[in-house]
């Protein structure tokens, strides 16, 4: 997906989002100012939040960055699949619009007319600008509207139909008008406006916008309550105004609908000022938001730079290891991996790193007399030549720490490198070094375990292991096996369906699969042509873990194309 479309798509979550928090904590207090202030901001923060880049800070969290692998294997490349007869066959077929192609021009043309009705407002009051004759009330002047019509004010204008007015009600409408122009109430209305002309799908946006409207109708009511002396008699005006001829546009009116509400809120006993605190949860709200759009981001870049790497597309079908999820850097000629088929090995395995740091380690004097203790971990780069490069801290404790552990990894002999189809390749790793203080002991060791390996889940299936399962031969014979057992389904061929079908399964831990079953749909003949394919497989190389087998979950993507 575009990058584009995905930020609209989270503009529109955020927008969802934040109304359903509206209607749920502030939609029936009279704190109107405040509801205007969250309202603004709750347009702003739906387009700033996705733009907001704190991925830095995400992949340096080890919890975090597992949600951003995890969620990224679920979006790996791409296995295309096409028999020789399809591409044949689908040489003179006419090309089928896509579904997003479709919502796409439907989405341009709403926003176009709705652009057009907006600039046609505009436009219509300018006009009765013109028409309008200016004249003085109370030392205010206001356009006088030359035939009969609900007042109503845009910007710094009222406008208002003078004839049959009575002294109190002409007050009232006065007081009311100059509460939306002297607090630039237009500005909400124009602002809403033009969220809703771009984000015109949403029914959310739709919803939001009437009540920005309805919030300044209810700072105009109450204004007016402060300054009358019957209330009741208001309330019977805006009742006699209802049976007028009604208007809608741009500016704020003084019979706007949702006259009911409006006549509760102004007999409603005021909120408690303690109220207001409810208005600190949308901190959290906002925080969640920006915490999952940078997950998103680091996984969806993952994905991008993995099909980077991916070998090009062969006569009948091309395939990458779903598990292979690359470091989010620029693009470059020597990529730098998360995860590979193989992942780089201390010389003798893991027990002998750790050997290695507790025979190499010095807990810093200061550190000791401080009493500081904690895990370091840091992060390198290990090289096709099994050298250590670009050592960092990832997660800090303090200096003292964090410089021994830089020193302790920065002296570690070569490792042997990570490979990936059968070479060399460069790959980020995380070592865990922890300092602990325990009596006159000093002690410094790390995890036994890739940083990346979480437990497994409760049938003991596990997503990221040390050797991943492997398909007999290696990847380039599952490409093989796929593009010589996969038969295009005719009904697909025929109405031109194609995509990615992602089919997950449970590599055993005597490299039979189960639990096939499919995790991203194309169509039902699709779907099941791509699971009878992966269940004719032959036994894979099991996943292990410590030299032990173990189940493992791997992700398949299979791609139908008719070229």
């Amino acid at each position: 997906m575009a990058p584009e479309l995905i930020y609209m798509l989270k503009v529109n979550i955020g927008i969802a989002l934040f109304y359903a928090f509206y209607k749920l904590f502030c939609c029936r207090d009279t704190f109107f100012q405040w509801r205007r202030i969250t309202l603004l901001s709750f347009l702003a923060l739906s387009f700033l939040y996705p733009l907001l880049n704190i991925q830095a800070w995400v992949k340096e969290q080890p919890v975090i960055n597992e949600l951003a692998d995890y969620y990224a294997l679920l979006m790996m490349t791409d296995t295309a699949t096409a028999n020789t007869n399809a591409v044949t066959e689908t040489a003179t077929t006419l090309p089928v619009p896509d579904l997003m192609s479709l919502l796409i021009i439907v989405y341009v043309c709403g926003v176009l007319i709705l652009s057009v009705r907006f600039i046609i407002q505009l436009l219509s009051i300018f006009r009765l600008v013109l028409k309008s004759k200016e004249v003085t009330i109370d030392n205010v002047r206001v356009r006088s509207l030359s035939d009969p019509a609900n007042p109503f004010s845009f910007w710094q204008w009222v406008f208002i139909y003078l004839p049959g007015l009575k002294e109190d009600e002409r007050k009232e409408i006065m007081t009311h008008e100059l509460t939306h122009v002297r607090q630039w109430h237009s500005i909400d209305v124009i602002l809403s406006e033009i969220v809703n002309i771009v984000c015109w799908m949403n029914p959310f946006m739709w919803l939001l916008k009437a009540e920005i409207r309805l919030n300044l109708e209810y700072l105009a009511d109450h204004t007016v309550m402060e300054s009358v002396t019957d209330t009741r008699q208001y309330q019977y005006h805006l009742l006699g105004l209802a049976n007028q001829s009604k208007q809608t546009g741009l500016y704020n009116n003084f019979n706007l609908s949702h006259l009911k509400n409006r006549i509760m809120m102004m007999n409603k006993k005021r909120t408690r000022t303690t109220g207001r605190i409810k208005y600190a949860l949308f901190a959290p709200l906002a925080a969640a938001l920006l915490l999952v759009s940078n997950i998103e981001a680091v996984a969806r870049t993952a994905e991008h730079f993995a099909d980077k790497v991916t070998d090009a597309t062969t006569v009948s079908a091309t395939a990458t290891d779903p598990a292979i999820a690359q470091e989010v850097t620029p693009p470059q000629d020597d990529p730098v991996f998360q995860v590979v088929e193989y992942m780089p090995e201390y010389p003798g395995g893991m027990g002998a790193c750790i050997e290695f740091i507790k025979n190499n380690v010095k807990y810093p004097a200061k550190a000791e007399v401080l009493k500081r203790e904690g895990k370091v971990i840091v992060q390198c780069t290990i090289e096709k030549d099994g050298t250590l490069s670009d050592i960092k801290v990832a997660r800090s404790v303090s200096p003292e720490l964090d410089q021994e552990a830089i020193r302790v990894v920065s002296t570690m002999p070569k490792w042997k490198p990570g490979m990936q189809r059968g070479k060399a390749v460069r790959v980020r790793y995380s070592l865990p070094v922890t300092f602990k203080l325990e009596g006159n002991n000093k002690k410094a060791s790390t995890n036994e375990e890739d940083p990346r390996i979480t437990g497994p889940d409760a049938n003991g299936v596990y997503t990221v292991v040390e050797d991943m399962p492997q398909y007999p031969g290696g990847m380039q014979a599952c490409l093989d096996f796929i593009g010589k057992n996969t038969q295009y389904p005719a009904t697909a061929h025929k109405d031109g369906i194609q995509g990615r079908v992602i089919v997950q399964f449970i590599v055993e831990k005597d490299g039979t699969l189960s639990n096939v079953r499919i995790v991203r749909s194309v169509r039902q003949d699709v779907d099941d042509e791509a699971i009878r394919v992966v269940k004719t497989m032959p036994t894979w190389t099991p996943g292990k873990l410590k030299g032990k087998a173990v189940r493992c979950k791997y992700t398949l993507p299979v791609t139908f194309h008719l070229q």
